[in-house]
């Protein structure tokens, strides 16, 4: 080091902003590159006030000094650095949430600035919102906060919920410091990283740019549908896809009441292109709830402002049956599809499709020959009985509702589905004899009809159902099936798992709801384990995401598929 920038370095560790200002200016003038000026004289200076304070005790006038003299050195240094082309290595925001701590904060700041990265102070005081959106603002690589007092701790579960509500949750590492803070508390509240103090936090920002800029355990060679279209046929792609049925959860985590997702085909599609591209799913559906396609033939649904709309009344009533499918069966199915929230559906497909193209699989939706008509019956558990008092009247609306639902999948593969989602969750609990008789037929001419019109089914049981499971793979053969948590996922894989894509089946409630990240991650290895191998198989939930199920859980998801299912599997 030249004798310049020793005296440089000592004059920050002294605090002299004068003697700072003056050998900056002094070191320019003979021709010393800026960069070296900041390494060797300014940074330098700010590590060893850093390094003789770390262990003794903050000497707080010492270290407020030192601060400012290294802040005076950069200024003066700032228009030379741009000149010489010198760039930095990342951009940090910093906040504090609860109280005006900005010593701490200059501190950092200082730290980091001497480490070449860009610094961004959103303030102290300030709420999870601002530095959430400041994060956003300046697109950041890291955010680093500080906790000051315990009582504050949900102000940081507030920060993890905001950017995952600005969508930038998955491209920024966070880093929680302060001296009420601990690694307990930072993983409790959804943070990449605790560090102790201000040497800390600029290796573990150093960590986080270099695993952006190599991240091998996250490379993928394929893209989604690419993924998707591999495993449909029994291959191995390059990791599992991540396929969740989600709702509710894609509605709450874009900020739409669910009323309005259920009603308007937009906010459906604005909601899940947020979701897919916040959480790297493979495959996104259009579902919404049961009354979705038993509205257009004339049932009555309830919507609660922001809950999941209730099917009130039936198309066909029990007791005009007869009369009332005649009445239906004026109009073709085709009519009944092109209008209410069917059409809703096939609008928010080609949103969706428009926006993502192949960053995600898009499935549209329908309900099945026998669960839709039920639900045209107004999911009345007496409406079984019509199977035993008036049997070929239900053959009769299970053969319309098979053109019904044909007719509705046709629409949605115009508009760029890739797969048709059939909801048919009452037919799968039926006994053997019953779903030969009443669902068999109808479930394996639709989607035989459905494949000739350039999609794969995928059929959607949930509940106890192993006596019908071995049916799946003979109406929809070469599609997919997604079952619930109840079926043993290896006994399912060893039976039908060579001749349809199993999706599924970790419990939604109290694993993926209630669950920690690290039940989650053990949860979603086991099942990859048990299934993945050959290919035919996405993870997901076994029904249909919850809600609430926390956004740390989600990406636990992720993680495993980036990780654990990445091909060829690990068994052991």
């Amino acid at each position: 080091m030249s004798k310049i920038l020793e005296e440089l370095a000592k004059s920050v560790v002294a605090g002299d902003v004068v003697k700072v200002t003056e050998l900056t200016e002094e070191a320019h003038k003979e021709g010393i590159p800026a960069a070296d000026i900041v390494t060797d004289g300014l940074s330098e200076g700010m590590n060893r006030i850093t390094r003789l304070y770390r262990n003794k005790g903050l000497h707080l006038d010492y270290t407020a000094w030192a601060a400012a003299a290294f802040q005076f050195g950069m200024e003066s240094v700032s228009s030379y650095l741009k000149e010489e082309g010198v760039s930095t290595i990342g951009k940090v925001v910093l906040g504090v949430m609860c109280g005006p701590w900005t010593i701490g904060t200059n501190l950092v700041l200082a730290n980091l600035r001497a480490a070449s990265f860009e610094a961004i102070n959103a303030g102290s005081d300030v709420s999870p919102e601002h530095i959430a959106k400041c994060a956003k603002i300046e697109n950041a690589d890291i955010i680093t906060v500080g906790l000051y007092l315990s009582y504050r701790i949900h102000r940081l579960k507030e920060l993890e919920e905001e950017l995952f509500r600005l969508g930038i949750r998955q491209k920024v590492k966070t880093i929680l410091s302060g001296p009420s803070a601990n690694r307990s508390i930072a993983r409790e509240c959804g943070f990449d990283a605790y560090a102790k103090d201000a040497i800390s936090i600029v290796e573990t920002a150093k960590r986080f740019i270099v695993e952006k800029a190599a991240p091998e355990e996250i490379v993928s060679e394929m893209t989604p549908i690419e993924r998707i279209r591999t495993s449909l046929k029994f291959k191995e792609p390059d990791r599992v896809p991540l396929v969740p049925f989600s709702m509710t959860f894609s509605a709450k985590f874009a900020g739409i009441p669910y009323s309005k997702f259920c009603k308007s085909g937009e906010a459906m599609a604005e909601a899940q292109i947020k979701a897919v591209r916040e959480f790297g799913w493979d495959g996104v559906t259009t579902c919404s709830d049961v009354g979705r396609f038993a509205e257009p033939l004339g049932a009555k649904v309830e919507y609660p402002e922001d809950d999941v709309p209730r099917l009130v009344e039936g198309a066909i009533k029990l007791a005009t049956a007869r009369e009332d499918f005649e009445r239906l069966k004026q109009e073709k199915p085709e009519y009944y599809a092109r209008i209410g929230r069917a059409a809703e559906t096939t609008r928010a497909v080609k949103i969706i499709k428009d926006e993502l193209g192949d960053e995600c699989a898009v499935i549209g939706s329908s309900e099945g020959p026998f669960q839709g008509s039920m639900l045209a019956l107004g999911a009345d558990p007496a409406a079984i009985f019509l199977t035993k008092t008036d049997p070929s009247l239900m053959h009769e609306i299970l053969a319309w509702y098979v053109e019904y639902e044909v007719a509705m999948a046709k629409q949605l593969i115009a508009a760029g589905a890739d797969l048709i989602f059939s909801g048919e969750p009452a037919s799968y609990w039926m006994s053997p004899g019953m779903f030969k008789e009443f669902c068999y037929p109808y479930q394996k001419d639709a989607y035989r009809r459905i494949t000739e019109a350039g999609a794969l089914p995928l059929i959607h049981c949930c509940g106890n159902v192993p006596q019908s499971l071995p049916f799946a793979p003979e109406v929809a053969p070469g599609g997919v099936v997604n079952f619930d948590y109840q079926i043993n996922l290896k006994w399912a894989k060893e039976l039908i798992g060579d001749r349809i894509t199993i999706m599924g089946n970790l419990d939604c409630n109290r694993l993926l709801h209630l669950g920690s990240v690290e039940d989650v991650e053990k949860a979603s290895i086991k099942a990859i384990k048990a299934a993945a191998k050959g290919g035919g198989f996405w993870l997901s939930g076994g029904c249909e995401i919850p809600r609430d199920m926390t956004y740390r859980n989600m990406q636990a998801m992720l993680r495993v598929c980036q990780t654990a299912g990445k091909y060829p599997i690990d068994l052991d």
